[in-house]
């Protein structure tokens, strides 16, 4: 990812551990937050990465999007049911076939 990219997810990530965040193996964190705190999160990781998200699932207790960057894409969903915010970072969608490479 680039340097911007990288810094941004890590504070984010950040954020997200100082929630009481949980860790998988496979990039993925988990934390308790409040919806419309989740919901700005999600603008802010749009808005740094230059990028719009993808809307995965709209409704009005979930809400999925995955946000691309250079190297990969950021899922983040928010849960507000359960107050729960989850955060996975993925490797290049070009190198998984999922995409095509940006010019």
């Amino acid at each position: 990812m680039s340097t911007r990219c990288s810094g941004f997810l890590l504070g984010a990530l950040a954020l997200v551990a100082a929630t009481g965040a949980l860790a998988n193996s496979d990039g993925t964190r988990t934390a308790t937050l409040p919806f419309d705190d989740c919901l700005s999160i999600i603008s802010e990781i749009s808005s740094d990465l230059g990028e719009e998200p993808v809307v995965l699932v709209k409704t009005g207790d979930v809400h999925s999007v995955r946000i691309d960057a250079e190297d990969g894409y950021v899922t983040v969903s928010c849960s507000r049911p359960d107050s729960k915010m989850t955060l996975t970072k993925t490797g290049s969608t070009v190198t998984a076939g999922l995409a095509s490479p940006r010019p």
